[in-house]
Formats: structure tokens, sequence, C-alpha cells
């Protein structure tokens, strides 16, 4: 029982770090999105920016367990306005790098070597199923 308090109390005193870095990384991922000079469809933007929120979330959550001494919550913050920036493909090559850590070998049939090349659930593929509202990536 005290692991699942001590659980719920780490969980406590992260919340407000964790919700600040999502914010941090949808904002930056909509702010990138509604810059470009044609603006794209509001619901692709919203999953975008969804997307790279819980990314940013997720490097936070990461790096706050695996770093020792625990990085400042501004350094944690920037890196999830560049996770934000980047959007959720980052997951793509943090996974991969996890799972080469690991000595796992993942199930994707993309190139190993290129871990942002187009995936599914990527830009490009949402692109490819598309219907005729959704922006271009050139645009």
């Amino acid at each position: 029982m005290s692991s699942s308090v001590s659980f719920a109390s780490a969980l406590l005193a992260l919340a407000p770090l964790l919700i600040a870095a999502f914010l941090a990384g949808s904002l930056t991922q909509l702010t990138r999105q509604f810059a470009r000079p044609r603006a794209p469809a509001l619901r692709p933007a919203l999953a975008q920016a969804a997307a790279a929120g819980i990314a940013a979330l997720s490097v936070s959550a990461l790096l706050s367990a695996t770093l020792s001494p625990a990085p400042s919550p501004a350094l944690l913050l920037a890196l999830a306005c560049v996770t934000g920036w980047s959007g959720p493909r980052i997951l793509g090559r943090l996974g991969s790098l996890i799972e080469k850590w690991l000595g796992l070998h993942g199930t994707d049939a993309r190139n190993p070597e290129d871990p942002l090349a187009a995936g599914p659930g990527s830009w490009t593929e949402l692109e490819r199923h598309s219907h005729t509202d959704m922006p271009s990536r050139k645009g």
C-alpha cells in the first residue's frame, strides 16, 4: 500500500510540470501550424497539437525519471517546446533509441537507420488517406 501512496504523491508532485509540458508542446505546434502561409484545417491542426503535447509530456516525464539529478523545470519546459515544434514524430525516434538501448528489435518495416522516415501515423501517411480539406505539407 505504501508504494501506491508514494507513486500517487510522486505523480501529484510532477503533475504541474507535466501539464505545463503538454501545454507548451501543444501551443508550440499550434503556432507552427497556424504560422504557415495557408492555415491548415482546424481538426488536423488540433490533432497534431494534441499529439505534439503528448510527445512533449512523454519526453519531460522520461527525462525527469532517468536523469539524476533531476533537470530543472525550465530545461524540461524548453525541451517540451522543442519537442512541440518537432511534433509527434520525435516519439518514433525516441522509441527506436530506447529499443536499441534495450536490445529489442522493433517490428517496424521502416529503415532502422532512419527512424524519422514517414511511417504509420505520420503527416505524409495522413495526407495519403485524407479528404480534400486537409492541407498539403508544402503549404
